[in-house]
């Protein structure tokens, strides 16, 4: 019988390996490493390695460098995904309340969908979330608005995950219960499983995307943005450049959210304040 490989853990970072991560991280993510952080490095990049077979994260650099399919798996491994349904809940209410009737005014959307866009989704719950108001608002005949969802992300598990459209009891609680009962259904294999009804389902779709190079961007046309919790992980020059490619792809009269810590150090022109975290986009 053949003795199974052993696998060797990966020996330490070097200030020379530090950098150059760190270079790669903002130039492929876009994001900004606090080189200090060596055990959050190793601890994300550490079982990229051990799957290379590779024992020195130079050696891991020098891959980085020549193969751009280790680069995507790299940038998914840097990124956060942390997400809930109905997070931030007072935006879905001002959305509900004040933003969603805007845009039910006639000639405001006409025929078309109403495109919204998560545009670092994660694993979908905040774009579900956006959906099932609308939707709400459909049942209640406030208004005939026909979403249509755009998630993108980094990260190819995640948005898989988003695809499938399962979730946890866990990650449900925070769902209203009416709104359990309307738009999601229980697994009757497994307890405590559910998923997304084919009604919301149908009006979605999902793709990987660089929000700081643009690449996955293209036709993206919206008019509600889901910007949160994202523009913490980039430096000024990037955030600026995600901002930008955002924005123009933000239709006039469009609406941004951002998540409440952040805030726009330099707001772009032809975008005003309509509340803290939520924003306008204007015609200049």
């Amino acid at each position: 019988m053949m003795p199974l490989p052993t696998l060797h853990e990966p020996s330490g970072l070097r200030l020379a390996d530090i950098k150059q991560i760190a270079s790669m991280a903002r130039s492929v993510v876009g994001i900004s490493i606090d080189e200090r952080k060596t055990d959050f490095l190793t601890g994300r990049l550490g079982r990229r390695l051990i799957a290379n077979g590779l024992e020195t994260y130079a050696e891991y650099c020098s891959l980085l460098q020549a193969n751009p399919v280790e680069r995507v798996h790299f940038a998914e491994a840097l990124t956060t995904h942390t997400t809930n349904f109905f997070r931030e809940n007072s935006q879905y209410e001002w959305l509900k309340d004040e933003g969603l009737p805007t845009f039910a005014a006639p000639g405001r959307v006409g025929g078309r969908d109403l495109v919204i866009w998560s545009a670092a989704c994660s694993t979908g719950q905040e774009g579900y979330s956006a959906l099932m108001v609308v939707q709400q608002g459909r049942d209640h005949g406030s208004w005939q608005l026909m979403p249509r969802l755009i998630g993108t992300d980094i990260s190819r598990p995640v948005i898989k995950r988003a695809e499938t459209a399962i979730y946890g009891k866990q990650e449900i609680e925070s769902i209203p219960p009416e709104v359990r009962r309307r738009f999601l259904m229980s697994s009757k294999t497994a307890e405590g499983i559910y998923r997304i009804v084919p009604e919301l389902r149908s009006r979605a779709s999902w793709r990987r995307a660089n929000l700081a190079t643009g690449e996955g961007l293209d036709s993206i046309k919206a008019d509600i943005v889901f910007l949160r919790n994202v523009l913490i992980y980039f430096d000024d020059e990037i955030r600026a450049r995600v901002i930008e490619n955002v924005m123009s792809r933000l239709r006039h009269g469009g609406i941004l959210m951002m998540g409440h810590t952040e805030t726009l150090r330099t707001r772009p022109d032809g975008l005003e304040v309509v509340r803290p975290s939520i924003y306008r986009k204007v015609a200049l």
